[in-house]
């Protein structure tokens, strides 16, 4: 049973208490005025019919049907042609066609390059794919594409003086020749359109060019009748000077160019022309061109003006100008000087300097502890402003290192221009020079090689300079010669030269194993080595006070004078035997 009719059931049911409230509330709200609808409230059917609900089952199933047939076609759609492609021939389309047929239809291409002499630069030569297949959207497809012809092939080069312009025209487009330039010139021995003369402009180029060789062909316009060519004439107006001056040329025409300044017109450009454009001229003729200086402009005078404002007004006027500064009497920002004076008519390619005061106090920083070079390179850029400092050194022996400054007189103040600053640069601390040359005759013990000398030079802060030579009795590498006497005093720094023997000789390394120190100092092991003994750390036994190391290794063939470091085996501690207790 549906809601209306369990409405009605319940209203019908109710009390007679209810059903008279309900008729006291009828009458009441008959005195009201009411607006009738044209509402007709349909008749209700109450009644069962059966086959209702099989009917709503079939309806179900029938939709069902329908959605599943649809879906089996669109399927089928997808199947058979849907996601797919169908290619064109790109043959003869451009590079840039194709691809954007290819992202508009979401297929990849992998491009090929390749030179052609059918097809021009960057059009389509042929694809890996025919025209008409379907193919999946982001599949790959390959194309070639022209480079257009390839300029390094090589030919003959033929007998251009017997061609005429029309076969040489033929031959260059036949052959894709690209850089091959006729012009023509009058001329009283060469028949018309015959070549006067060819340049090749390739050193290299004997009997065969490239496509892309320039080549430079005159051919002859036959004898020129001065008398009867009237030549038109040009609208200069609208040439460059340097144009005009070629076609005058070209053509024999006497040129005379007169400048004028001109608010208006750029310059370097025409103003105006003797003779009007088209008129006709004869060679020889003279054409009058008044050609624009520019505006002119009229240097101001900029002692009116502040540095800063200078540079505005500069710009203003297109006065290329620069500003200057330097130290003076007058104070800071006064205008100084100008490089151009007032009143002078600017030219092409002049250029203002202007000058202002920075004024007179310079602030001295302590240069104590740096180098010579640094104070007197900050003297230098302020010098370059006309600060005018003086530098005025003195030297002193000193341990700081030579060249550096261990006193200046005015440091952390204030000064003026044309003021002098004394300093106090180190020398370096005092040296004296050692005794580099032995006794002629004696060992490597007490002979100084350039390689000791090296090292005590470097020690002491004196540069040495090594000269090789030959010297009777002395051993090879022995320092024989130095030009500062042994016991000279010099400062760090200074140089010396030292004279040593060619180390040319050789030596093999003998066995010191067992030997005692006293056993090789009485040899003549010191004429052929730097012998060294040191003290062993490590007991070995059968080797007290006898050498049982050596660094160089025995057998080893050696320059004359190396050092060796022998070994020698400690004493062995003698342990007391305890004394038995009674």
């Amino acid at each position: 049973m549906d809601d209306n009719n369990s409405f009605l059931s319940g209203y019908n049911n109710k009390s007679v208490p209810e059903k008279k409230a309900a008729e006291k509330d009828k009458k009441s709200s008959s005195l009201r005025y009411e607006e009738k609808s044209g509402f007709i409230k349909p008749k209700k059917n109450n009644a069962y019919k059966p086959g209702a609900q099989a009917k709503s089952k079939v309806t179900v199933w029938l939709i069902i049907g329908a959605v599943i047939t649809a879906a089996i076609v669109i399927g089928l759609i997808m199947l058979l042609g849907g996601g797919k492609v169908v290619l064109k021939d790109f043959t003869d389309w451009s590079m840039a066609d194709v691809q954007l047929w290819a992202n508009e239809n979401e297929i990849k291409l992998q491009i090929e390059k390749q030179f052609s002499d059918e097809y021009d630069e960057n059009i389509v030569i042929s694809q890996s794919i025919a025209e008409g297949t379907r193919i999946s959207k982001g599949e790959f497809v390959k194309i070639t594409v022209s480079l257009g012809h390839d300029l390094t092939v090589t030919l003959p080069l033929p007998d251009l003086m017997s061609m005429t312009k029309e076969q040489i025209e033929a031959w260059a487009a036949e052959n894709f020749m690209t850089k091959v330039r006729i012009t023509a010139e009058y001329s009283d021995q060469v028949a018309l359109g015959d070549v006067i003369r060819y340049e090749v402009n390739d050193n290299t180029v004997v009997d065969e060019v490239r496509r892309d060789t320039p080549i430079y062909i005159i051919v002859s316009k036959g004898m020129e009748d001065e008398t009867a060519i009237e030549i038109a004439v040009p609208d200069f107006k609208t040439m460059a000077l340097s144009e005009c001056y070629v076609f005058a040329n070209d053509n024999g025409l006497v040129l005379t160019v007169q400048e004028l300044y001109d608010d208006y017109v750029p310059a370097g450009s025409i103003i105006s022309q003797s003779v009007k454009a088209e008129d006709k001229v004869k060679k020889g003729d003279e054409i009058i061109l008044t050609v624009s200086k520019g505006k002119k402009i009229i240097i101001p005078d900029f002692s009116e003006y502040s540095k800063e404002n200078a540079v505005t007004v500069a710009a203003e006027l297109g006065i290329p100008a620069t500003i200057k500064e330097r130290y003076s009497s007058s104070s800071a920002g006064r205008f100084l000087s100008q490089s151009i004076d007032a009143g002078t008519v600017l030219q092409e390619g002049d250029f203002l300097e202007l000058t202002y005061s920075i004024g007179n106090k310079i602030v001295v920083s302590s240069f104590v502890g740096q180098t010579r070079d640094a104070i007197e390179n900050w003297a230098k850029e302020l010098n370059e402003m006309d600060a005018r400092i003086t530098i005025k050194a003195t030297y002193t022996q000193n341990n700081a290192p030579s060249g550096t400054i261990v006193h200046q007189d005015i440091a952390n103040q204030v000064i003026g221009r044309k003021t002098t600053i004394n300093i106090t640069v180190s020398k370096g601390k005092t040296i004296y020079v050692p005794d580099f040359v032995a006794t002629e005759g004696g060992g490597y013990d007490v002979a100084i090689t350039r390689e000791k000398a090296l090292q005590m030079c470097e020690e002491l802060g004196i540069v040495p300079i090594f000269e090789q030579e030959t010297k009777a009795n002395r051993l090879p590498g022995e320092i024989w010669y130095q030009s500062l006497a042994a016991g000279t005093e010099v400062s760090e720094g200074s140089t010396i030269t030292l004279k040593f023997t060619p180390a040319n000789a050789t030596t093999i390394v003998p066995n010191f194993d067992g030997m005692t120190k006293a056993e090789v100092q009485a040899g003549v092991y010191n004429k052929s080595f730097y012998i060294k003994f040191a003290d062993g750390e490590e007991i070995v036994a059968g080797y007290e006070n006898k050498i049982y190391k050596q660094t160089l290794s025995a057998g080893d063939t050696v320059v004359k004078g190396s050092e060796i470091t022998l070994y020698i085996g400690p004493e062995q501690e003698v342990i007391p035997t305890p004394t038995p207790e009674p």
